[in-house]
């Protein structure tokens, strides 16, 4: 399983077995990925069940370049928020 870790100090982890709940409740400005790779992840009843590994194979997509999208909707945000502090 790898890992994707964001920035030097950041402590976000995304992982393949992450749940799709799990990542909108931590991270909610990634539902923009999930609405982008036209997955029907948003409001689903699954989510809480089903993990990002679950996701790429449902839409036969690389786990790795679901997370890595994940991963940069995540750095954009926090930059963002960095630049109007």
């Amino acid at each position: 399983m790898k890992s994707c870790i964001l920035g030097a100090m950041d402590t976000q982890i995304f992982h393949a077995q992450l749940t799709v709940e799990d990542v909108l409740k931590k991270w909610p400005e990634t539902f923009s990925v999930f609405r982008t790779r036209n997955t029907d992840c948003i409001g689903c009843l699954l989510q809480r069940f089903c993990t990002l590994q679950d996701v790429a194979e449902t839409y036969e997509d690389a786990v790795h370049d679901l997370i890595e999208d994940l991963e940069q909707r995540v750095k954009e945000n926090n930059q963002s928020k960095r630049s109007i502090k």
